[in-house]
């Protein structure tokens, strides 16, 4: 009777055909696991203070509502499935391959895409019949070729395998990992599983006591004086979903401090100016050439030596380049022209800048009376009606050519100028011109965004713009830097301006 009830008790599966049962409802939420356990006189007890029956019975309750099937095993006549009664350790035979053959029918009737897994309880002796190996080839025993037949046979079937070894290491051990398995053992879950079953996987899982989502621990050692206490949480490990637990733990422990200390010593390497994405501002005065070397002793603007970078020279000899800022820029307060018989409300804009020039008209015809207001608009149409090239061209003019310009013209040009931006940035920003020394010694204009080499520095001009402590400022980006190792070519621009520790990425050259 108790066998009996015992079956019963068992949260099974579909039944195999021709085995009695019906089959039952889809698999519920969570895996299916099928024991496969070793039903052969040299298994020891799985408790040494239970029956066999019994410990069986209490280990499936450690599964706290999992489905499961039981399929108990010997030699290839020695299958049964879900008969707990037939556990009586009296096998004669051992044989893995027609035990892992009747798992792989058993998972057939189970739908695509179930989470089956595969615990194998034994004590890893392989001890086929030899009569039901009749084709073993020349030179191989019954016992390997069995061997090698089930491990290929369970890299097929791609199901999870735990292997739970019942009893102390004994026979070909394979030694590489805590549990002493065998090396037929190692071979199976390797071909399971796959590298998630490597022996370093394994050592890994094993140190932290934890399944992770990559790193789970498929082999597990029960020692005889041991049984269920040790037996409970090594089900409760298999049967419990995954969790990056362990992972977080290798991340927090190892690779977190390591990325940590790398960064922080790549951050030193490039921590000095200049590095990628640094500026150097050249301050220019009207005429006066600045004479630039690379990597000279120099004394930065915070009071620091630097020996990397632009600095400033006394004259070409020693320069790697020389920076000019000519003087130039448009006539505009109307020098050389006659004035006779122009409007006095016109006369009053010609001193004036562009900015006060633009403000007065806007004044005038905001506030200004009738008069005001139909001068500043009639001023603006006309001003409007010249085309760029037209205003260029008459305020462009030497002032010893200006006689014979009319001087209704010239204001209407500048009022053009002064509303037209694209026009006015072409005519006024400052222009500043280079002569580069050397090998590649070249003398050219430059312009925001072109390209610029200077001893073994790659530079954009980011910036022509008046202001500063003198005339003009020109602002260099460095684009390529050369370095230790070549680190600050090859480390990206976001990252070393990100870790390099410092608190700005500019100075004036000094």
């Amino acid at each position: 009777m108790l066998p009996t009830l015992l079956a019963l008790a068992l949260q099974v599966g579909p039944a195999l055909p021709g085995e009695g049962a019906s089959p039952p409802p889809p698999p519920s939420e969570g895996s299916v696991i099928l024991f496969l356990v070793d039903n052969s006189a040299s298994l020891p007890p799985l408790d040494p203070n239970e029956k066999r029956v019994v410990a069986l019975e209490k280990m499936f309750a450690f599964l706290q509502g999992h489905q499961y099937r039981l399929i108990l095993f010997g030699g290839k006549d020695e299958i049964s499935v879900d008969d707990v009664s037939r556990y009586r350790n009296e096998g004669l035979w051992t044989d893995f391959y027609h035990a892992f053959a009747r798992v792989k029918t058993l998972a057939a009737t189970y739908p695509r895409g179930t989470n089956l897994r595969i615990v194998l309880l034994t004590d890893a002796i392989a001890d086929p019949d030899p009569k039901d190996w009749p084709d073993v080839p020349s030179g191989w025993d019954a016992r390997s070729h069995s061997m090698r037949r089930t491990v290929e046979l369970v890299g097929e079937m791609r199901i999870p395998l735990y292997v739970v070894l019942v009893g102390d290491a004994h026979g070909d051990v394979s030694g590489r990992d805590r549990e002493q398995s065998p090396g037929f053992v190692l071979d199976m879950v390797k071909a399971a599983n796959g590298q998630a079953a490597s022996p370093l996987a394994q050592t890994l899982a094993a140190f932290f006591q934890d399944d992770g989502l990559l790193l789970r621990k498929f082999v597990y050692r029960v020692a005889p004086h041991e049984g269920l206490k040790k037996l409970e949480p090594v089900v409760r490990r298999i049967a419990a979903p995954p969790s990056a637990g362990i992972e977080l733990r290798i991340f927090g422990y190892f690779v977190l401090p390591l990325l940590l200390i790398l960064v922080s010593l790549l951050g030193l390497l490039v921590r000095s100016f200049p590095g990628p994405g640094d500026l150097e501002i050249l301050e220019l005065a009207v005429d006066q050439p600045v004479h630039v070397a690379a990597d000279r002793i120099h004394r930065a603007p915070d009071g620091t030596w630097s020996t990397q970078g632009l600095s400033l020279v006394a004259d070409a000899r020693t320069a790697a380049a020389t920076f000019t800022l000519p003087r130039g820029g448009l006539e505009l307060t109307g020098a050389g022209l006659d004035t006779t018989g122009l409007d006095p409300r016109d006369k009053a804009l010609l001193p004036l800048g562009l900015d006060d020039l633009r403000r007065a008209l806007e004044a005038a015809t905001d506030a200004g009376t009738r008069e005001d207001k139909i001068h500043a608009l009639n001023l603006d149409y006309a001003a409007r009606g010249i085309t760029a090239e037209e205003a260029e061209r008459i305020l462009s003019r030497p002032g010893a050519e200006r006689a014979s310009l009319p001087a209704g013209d010239f204001v209407r040009a500048k009022a053009h100028l002064a509303f037209d931006e694209a026009l006015r940035r072409r005519l006024l920003e400052p222009r500043v011109t280079v002569a580069v020394y050397g090998k590649d010694a070249v003398r050219r204009e430059l312009t925001t965004g072109a390209s610029l080499r200077l001893g073994g520095y790659g530079f954009l001009v980011r910036e022509i713009d008046r202001g500063g402590r003198k005339d003009a400022r020109l602002v260099l980006y460095y684009d390529r830097v050369r370095s230790f190792l070549g680190l600050k070519t090859l480390l990206p621009d976001i990252f070393q301006r990100a870790f390099r520790f410092r608190r700005s990425r500019q100075r004036v050259v000094s």
